[in-house]
């Protein structure tokens, strides 16, 4: 795994978006999309389309088709199988302390989703195993240093993280293999969440080319299924952890709370825990120590041993100290 301070430098990348390119090249949104369309794989897809983000789903027998309702009454798209849901719980929780126990959740959620008769599910469980196993290599990065990203550099071929880059272009593959067998909820939440962590190991020319992909791949989630909670957040989060000036502390911050509130959003455990961080970052990001702290806390009381949440309490608590981090 790379040093901690080398991941660390790019983590804020996986939701700065277009906010990126026009922090980096000044450009006008219209400029920026045409700049992204010209050099951007986007699989046959308009800048304006990914924009749009509800252009040509399909809203078939797995959609509720945006409407709202209660989770309850309206299955997911497909389920987590409990080898992933222990693969998750491990990572949040802190329980993943070499390689032998990553492979080990790994393997077993690997094993559980070919197990699976539908091919789109099997798709999308082994997406997220992927995705998992990625996520547990880059368990300690710091989100504090996305104020002093370089993006001087876009065509830098750091080697960032380079094995969770692989397992994250791998649940990306797969994710789109399952979109070519049907438009689903779960598989355009998941591949927005790969690709948005993609960014984090990868250069600054793959943010660019790439991060229109993130917000306009929840949007189409959630065309789907209203109720997908980690879509709503994927959406909002570029807001949140965007640089200075362009982030939107207070509307992000809203439109958090709002989706923790709303029974009509699914939201589960592991999903929980990053909308309190994104949360709680905005008001770290505005010395706001004990609100900061506060939204942290909520992590703990699900993962207790969570261990970004317990850097960034020392962090905010060490700022109201007055001592540096």
């Amino acid at each position: 795994m790379e040093k901690k301070s080398t991941i660390a430098k790019k983590i804020g990348t996986a939701i700065l978006l277009t906010v990126l390119g026009a922090a980096l090249f000044a450009e006008t949104e219209e400029e920026l999309k045409k700049r992204i369309l010209s050099t951007a794989d986007l699989s046959g897809e308009s800048a304006e389309e990914l924009m749009a983000a509800d252009d040509g789903v399909d809203k078939g027998a797995n959609s509720n088709g945006g409407q709202k309702r209660l989770p309850s009454e309206f299955p997911r798209d497909v389920p987590y199988t409990q080898a992933g849901i222990d693969f998750c719980e491990a990572h949040y929780g802190h329980k993943i302390f070499n390689e032998e126990k990553r492979r080990k959740y790994y393997d077993d959620s690997v094993a559980a989703a070919n197990a699976l008769s539908d091919p789109y599910a099997r798709l999308i469980s082994l997406a997220r195993a992927d995705y998992y196993y990625a996520l547990s290599l880059m368990e300690t990065f710091d989100l504090t240093t996305i104020e002093n990203i370089d993006l001087s550099d876009s065509n830098s071929s750091e080697p960032l993280n380079e094995k969770a880059g692989r397992y994250y272009d791998m649940a990306i593959e797969k994710c789109n293999e399952a979109l070519k067998i049907r438009k689903g909820s779960d598989a355009y939440s998941t591949l927005a969440q790969a690709i948005s962590m993609n960014c984090t190991a990868k250069n600054v020319s793959y943010v660019l080319a790439n991060g229109l992909k993130v917000r306009a791949n929840a949007k189409k989630a959630v065309a789907l299924d209203y109720s997908n909670g980690l879509g709503q957040f994927m959406i909002i989060a570029q807001d949140a952890y965007a640089p200075w000036p362009f982030c939107k502390l207070r509307s992000s911050r809203k439109a958090l709370i709002r989706v923790v509130n709303d029974k009509y959003i699914r939201i589960e455990r592991f999903d929980a825990q990053m909308i309190y961080a994104a949360i709680g970052y905005t008001f770290y990001r505005q010395k706001k120590w004990d609100k900061a702290v506060e939204w942290y806390k909520k992590i703990l009381e699900i993962y207790p041993m969570n261990l970004a949440a317990r850097q960034m309490i020392k962090k905010s608590q060490d700022r109201k100290a007055g001592k540096k981090n």
